[in-house]
């Protein structure tokens, strides 16, 4: 099969899963946009000047793959998906911040089990929740921007090949 530079082709089989991530659906999506951080809503809806649960529909869509996290009481922490293009996105609720050792640790894991060469995008700098959790996931940020009035930070990381 023909793959443009530097994407990557992926099965639902090869994804990292446990029992607090698995492969996300769209009424995941959905349950996890209408019940989103007020900052992460905010970071989604500023950026996009669409809703929130459209931008994670859309996200969803665009993925070439995507994950859906819960935390140890069985509530839905977030989303997360790579497009085609190796962009990295996630969108969480407050759960997320119930269990923050187990988010960090599973979320750590499914990203470095990624086959993608490199992860990139930005983030909103006044998301200091999502800043924290790149910095933590070993993302490196490059330029600053302002997007629809929102300051934003590039980030990347390069991955190891499987």
């Amino acid at each position: 099969m023909f793959q443009q530079a530097g994407t990557v082709d992926i099965t639902p089989d090869d994804m990292y899963e446990s029992k607090f991530i698995q492969p996300c659906t769209p009424d995941l999506a959905l349950s996890v946009g209408l019940n989103l951080r007020p900052e992460d809503k905010k970071e989604a809806e500023d950026t996009s000047k669409m809703s929130a649960t459209t931008v994670i529909l859309q996200s969803y869509f665009d993925s070439s793959y995507s994950v859906f996290f819960k935390v140890p009481n069985g509530k839905a922490a977030g989303v997360a998906g790579v497009t085609p293009e190796n962009a990295i996105w996630m969108l969480c609720t407050k759960a997320s911040e119930e269990y923050p050792h187990t988010f960090i640790r599973e979320a750590k894991r499914w990203v470095n089990s990624l086959p993608n060469p490199y992860l990139w995008n930005y983030a909103d700098m006044r998301n200091e929740n999502h800043i924290k959790l790149l910095k933590l996931l070993g993302f490196k940020f490059l330029n600053y921007h302002v997007y629809n009035g929102v300051p934003l930070i590039e980030f990347i990381k390069l991955c190891v090949q499987h």
